[in-house]
């Protein structure tokens, strides 16, 4: 690889020992070969802004003691990181190396190829390996989603309040199908996994638009865990149906609304503000999460996370009267 004065960075063991004192509660077993990844071999993945941890393994013949952050290095040996010539260093993204560890920042969506090489004090004879070993940093966007409705069933009819989002009705309609639009452009396949869910609530309307309490019920359509990622792109909104209601004078049909909202994963931390986490992004907050388990990085929805239908009952027209016919007899 073409070397870059700018990106070549090298610094002491002595640095490498306070990392791993900071940071003791890492575990060498969150860690697997880049050669060898089952996604993409050689390629890292990373969200924009977002830093991620790498370690070199250190050649036995110098460093026969050394294991993963631990203390066994042998002093003044370095281990250089080069870009191919091809990306400004502190531009796209930045490395902070300590001895055979780095931490990549990424600063620009991208693909970003790197080249490190272990090199030997004087000592030693001052030699650097020839080859070195190339990996690259793919950084991606921050993910994004929206709900998107739609009158897609032929037999339905639907007046409009906001297209795509907001719709009202005489009468029960059947199931319309909702479009849920996840953005996270580059990302491999086997890695388009998101936290998310898709609330629905159901819940009767008295004729000023005022929620009756006692009548809504809340389901989960699309739960999509932290713990259990996935990918769901539609949600069949069931019958539509026009529900009753006791209103203390009798059983009647009721003006009913079916709301349907893109929401956080249900095993989100309180604290965490609405978003999708994606399975990139929470590896991007790897460094974030060994100080602070809970401490997961949220990216906002998009503009539009409600999609409402508002069903109404037919009115049905009661009896006439008259001022009767023998009145005035």
């Amino acid at each position: 690889m073409k070397r870059s004065t700018l990106s070549k960075l090298a610094l002491t063991v002595v640095a490498a020992f306070v990392f791993v004192g900071a940071n003791a509660q890492d575990d060498p077993a969150n860690y697997s070969l880049i050669a060898s990844d089952a996604v993409t071999a050689n390629t890292s993945y990373v969200t924009l802004d977002k830093t991620i941890p790498f370690y070199v393994t250190p050649d036995p013949t110098y460093h026969p003691s050394w294991t993963a952050f631990s203390s066994g290095l042998t002093a003044d040996f370095v281990w250089n990181f080069y870009d191919d010539g091809s990306w400004t260093n502190g531009t796209e993204i930045s490395l902070a190396v300590t001895a055979n560890y780095v931490e990549i920042t990424a600063n620009a969506v991208g693909a970003y190829p790197i080249n490190v090489k272990e090199q030997a004090p004087l000592a030693f004879g001052g030699c650097e390996d020839g080859t070195g070993v190339d990996f690259n940093v793919v950084v991606l966007p921050k993910p994004s989603a929206l709900l998107t409705g739609g009158t897609n069933t032929p037999a339905n009819s639907w007046s409009v309040t906001t297209a795509d989002f907001d719709y009202y009705a005489c009468g029960s309609k059947a199931a319309e199908t909702i479009n849920l639009s996840i953005t996270e452009t580059g990302v491999p396949a086997a890695l388009q996994l998101y936290a998310y869910a898709v609330k629905k609530r159901v819940v009767v309307l008295d004729v000023n638009g005022n929620e009756q309490a006692a009548s809504e019920v809340v389901t989960y359509p699309i739960d999509h865990t932290i713990a259990a990622k996935g990918y769901t792109t539609s949600v069949a909104t069931g019958a539509l149906d026009v529900l009753t209601y006791d209103w203390g004078s009798g059983v009647v049909p009721s003006r009913t609304l079916y709301e349907y909202t893109l929401v956080k994963a249900t095993d989100a931390p309180g604290a965490m503000t609405e978003g999708i986490i994606s399975a990139v992004s929470q590896k991007s907050d790897y460094l974030t999460l060994l100080a602070t388990p809970t401490a997961y990085t949220s990216y906002p929805f998009g503009a539009t996370t409600v999609v409402k239908y508002l069903v109404n009952p037919t009115p049905v027209t009661g009896p006439v009267y008259h001022i009767a016919n023998n009145w005035a007899i």
